[in-house]
């Protein structure tokens, strides 16, 4: 079972950063690499042990009766997973693309434990804002951003900084995480693509063009912030 308890000192630990660099504290016991689509763990079913994703790309959601699914959160390289409170997992957790994972041991840091807690907390609040307030556009623009920050491969032209980066998720699973239609999702990446805010020849390949821009659009207040 793992320790999460909170550490006398823990109102001294530093919040982390909405996007969090790869953890080297957590230890662990186990690693694996998995398949595009495999279910990590279920919703519902007992405690999973606790992972730490060191490559790839994972999606936690949960699902409604009749099949529909609700993506909670993108989890990019260096974020930690599976630390319920509770007996049972309240999510699912799926690999979007061949995945490097990590099991950690049961004496996982406290103090380790509690930032990613502190993060999962404010993105699903940043989450239910994007949901219930912000328009289609401002939807799609803020999960660029967010995915930019996570799975950046920063490149230097002489005129501008762009960032390019893989778009592990089709666009129902955008749809899936914003609350829109995949016709919604696409019309509006092409639409930031006809304004020459972003650009992608494949759908798995974007690059943003003008971050200050999509910025504006997307209603955030700074680069790697949180949706």
């Amino acid at each position: 079972m793992l320790n999460i308890s909170v550490p006398k000192d823990a109102a001294h630990v530093a919040p982390p950063e909405l996007v969090m660099p790869f953890s080297r504290q957590a230890r662990s016991t186990q690693s694996r690499i998995i398949s595009p689509g495999t279910t990590i763990y279920f919703e519902g079913f007992r405690r999973s042990p606790a992972y730490r994703l060191v490559d790839g790309c994972v999606a936690i959601s949960q699902a409604l009766r009749d099949g529909r699914r609700q993506i909670v959160d993108i989890l990019g390289p260096g974020r930690l997973f599976g630390l319920s409170l509770g007996d049972s997992n309240p999510c699912s957790a799926e690999s979007l693309t061949y995945s490097h994972i990590e099991q950690l041991d049961e004496n996982l840091e406290p103090a380790e434990a509690q930032q990613e807690i502190h993060l999962m907390l404010r993105r699903a609040q940043a989450h239910a804002t994007l949901l219930g307030r912000k328009t289609a556009m401002e939807k799609v623009s803020s999960a660029v951003l967010d995915l930019s920050c996570q799975f950046a491969r920063t490149s230097r032209s002489p005129k501008r900084r762009r960032v390019t980066f893989t778009l592990y998720l089709t666009r129902a699973d955008l749809a899936d995480w914003l609350g829109l239609t995949v016709e919604t999702v696409s019309r509006c990446l092409n639409q930031l693509k006809r304004g020459g805010v972003i650009d992608f020849d494949h759908p798995e390949i974007v690059t943003i063009l003008d971050r200050e821009a999509l910025m504006e659009i997307a209603d955030v207040g700074s680069t790697c912030r949180s949706m």
